[in-house]
């Protein structure tokens, strides 16, 4: 990754790069998408539904621009420096609707950090998102790890089985405007961006989805990396890694809808049809 985006992402959290793929390039993509045929899954959180399908050997061999730009050197060298591992992230095309239902509000929107120790998602936005489309938001320099963070971090952490908040209580800790004062952050910044936009965040950074117009939605590109933080080795880039993990995510999904068929209900990643994600 070039000096000056590595200087941004540790400085600020996150690095937002405009043209990473071509108008050209997304519009083969969306078409690509748009003929897509097999699983995709849904989860709603709030009154939004994140719905998924993974970008695994099958679905590329039918796609080829959406096969070269996840195989360009350059997206995985900077998916791998930010992720501080060797090895290909999880990769899927996502679609965020909000609105999606009438429900308490999405929790995602309240900024919060993933965990304790950090991580990294990034978006390649295949659509411009505008500001009433919700757009991922950030508190930059909200990665850094302060006094005044690890101060409030042990301060939250002795009460957080006592919170109230299932999010919270599992470590992805939420901060409120005076939280964010008091670590001495600024306020969040939506990343509106067009399409072709390429943006990776340290998720132990603030962060959260933008509030949004009901029914306003955003269609992406979706990485995910979240390795073992008291794991010393860098990993390894070998092309069968991402299959075999690709097969193992599958198989525990597909354990998952058996073991939720067998009690009458839908696991909270539930399949849906193709067109109830591309339509």
């Amino acid at each position: 990754m070039p000096k000056t985006y590595r200087k941004s992402f540790h400085a600020d959290g996150f690095i937002a790069i405009e043209d990473f793929i071509t108008a050209e390039e997304v519009t083969s993509i969306r078409e690509e998408i748009a003929a897509y045929k097999g699983e995709v899954r849904q989860m709603t959180q709030g009154d939004t539904a994140t719905q998924r399908f993974l970008l695994d050997r099958e679905t590329l061999s039918n796609a080829p621009t959406l096969k070269a730009v996840t195989e360009n050197t350059e997206f995985r060298n900077y998916l791998s420096y930010t992720g501080a591992k060797a090895t290909l992230p999880m990769l899927y095309i996502q679609r965020i609707r909000n609105g999606f239902r009438q429900e308490k509000a999405d929790p995602q929107k309240n900024m919060h950090s993933d965990t304790f120790h950090p991580t990294m998602k990034a978006w390649l936005f295949l659509e411009d998102v505008t500001e009433e489309m919700g757009p991922f938001t950030y508190v930059p320099g909200s990665s850094k790890c302060t006094t005044a963070r690890l101060k409030w971090e042990y301060r939250k952490s002795t009460g957080a089985a006592k919170m109230n908040d299932k999010y919270s209580e599992k470590g992805s800790l939420r901060a409120a405007p005076e939280d964010l004062e008091e670590m001495g952050l600024p306020s969040p910044k939506g990343l509106t961006a067009k399409a072709g936009t390429l943006v990776i965040a340290n998720t132990n950074g603030f962060h959260g989805r933008g509030q949004a117009q009901a029914g306003a939605n955003r269609l992406e590109i979706w990485a995910y990396s979240r390795h073992n933080p008291f794991n010393p080795y860098p990993g390894f880039n070998i092309p069968f890694v991402p299959h075999i993990k690709h097969k193992v995510m599958t198989a525990f999904l597909h354990r998952k809808d058996k073991k939720a068929a067998e009690k009458g209900s839908k696991p909270s990643w539930h399949l849906i049809s193709e067109e109830e994600m591309l339509k």
